[in-house]
C-alpha cells in the first residue's frame, strides 16, 4: 500500500462508490452458521447492512454491525457479549469502553460506539497507512479500508484485543500451572503491521491474575439467568 495513492480496491468509509455497490450487489447472505474467520464488518454506507469479510467471500447482513456479531456468537456459544462487557468493567487492566468480541480463535474490536461501526480482526490486518491525514488499514485479503480513527487508536485496540485474546486462551487452557507470557498463546501472522505491535508493552507480561475473568464470568452468568428466572416466576 503506498505512502501517496492508493491503488488497490478501497472501502471509504460512509461514502457510496462503486466498489461498495459491487460488493454489496454480490455479496451472498450472512451464514451465521459459518465458522470462517471473520476480518472485518463494515456498516455500509445508504443503510445497505452490514458487509461481513472474510478470507473467500463478503456477505450481507440485514442486522447492524453490533447484532451481527450477537447472533454469531449466540449461534456458536461463545462468551455471550454483555457478560464480557460486565466482566472487562470490574477488570481495571481490561478495556470497559470498546470491548472486543473474543472467541478462542480471535477477536474483533469496535473502532467507535460498538453499536454500528467498524470492527477489525487485528490478526488478519495486513498494513496501517496514514495518507493526507486518514487512517487506512489494508487486510490481508488485500482489501483496503478507510477507517474512522487514528492510527495510534488502532494500534492501541489491537493491542488489548490481542491481550484479551491471549488471555481468555491462559483462562481456559487445560495447562493449570503453565502462565508463560501472552504471546506464548497466539501465533502471530509476520504481517508489516503485527511486527510493529509484537513488542508493545501490554504483550510482553501478564498484568491480570489467572482466573479473575472466569470467576467474574460465571458470577454474572449466575446473576443473569436468576434475574431470568425471577422474571419468569412473577410474569406467571
Amino acid at each position: 500500500m503506498s505512502n501517496e495513492t492508493l491503488i488497490e480496491r478501497v472501502l471509504y468509509n460512509n461514502k457510496i462508490s462503486e466498489e461498495w455497490l459491487a460488493l454489496v450487489e454480490n455479496a451472498p447472505d450472512f451464514n451465521r452458521f459459518d465458522l470462517t474467520n471473520i476480518s472485518a464488518l463494515l456498516a455500509a454506507p445508504c443503510e445497505l447492512g452490514t458487509l461481513v469479510i472474510r478470507d473467500d467471500q463478503p456477505s450481507l447482513s440485514n442486522k447492524n454491525t453490533l447484532k451481527t456479531l450477537d447472533s454469531f456468537f449466540k449461534t456458536h456459544r461463545f462468551f455471550d457479549y454483555s457478560l464480557t462487557k460486565r466482566c472487562f468493567k470490574s477488570i481495571k487492566e481490561f478495556p470497559s469502553y470498546k470491548v472486543p468480541f473474543v472467541n478462542w480463535h480471535y477477536a474483533l474490536f469496535p473502532l467507535e460506539q460498538p453499536k454500528n461501526c467498524m470492527w477489525l480482526n487485528p490478526l488478519d490486518i495486513y498494513d496501517l497507512k496514514t495518507i493526507h491525514g486518514r487512517c487506512f488499514a489494508e487486510l490481508n485479503n488485500g482489501l483496503v479500508l478507510e477507517t474512522p480513527t487514528q492510527m495510534r487508536s488502532i494500534i492501541d485496540q489491537s493491542e488489548k484485543a490481542i491481550y484479551v485474546l491471549c488471555y481468555l486462551r491462559r483462562e481456559y487452557s487445560l495447562t493449570d500451572h503453565y502462565n508463560g507470557d501472552p504471546l506464548d498463546y497466539v501465533q502471530l501472522p509476520q504481517t508489516p503491521f503485527l511486527k510493529s505491535i509484537r513488542n508493545r508493552s501490554l504483550l510482553q507480561h501478564w498484568v491480570t491474575e489467572r482466573g479473575v475473568f472466569h470467576q467474574r464470568y460465571l458470577h454474572e452468568s449466575l446473576l443473569k439467568y436468576s434475574n431470568k428466572y425471577l422474571n419468569e416466576a412473577d410474569i406467571l
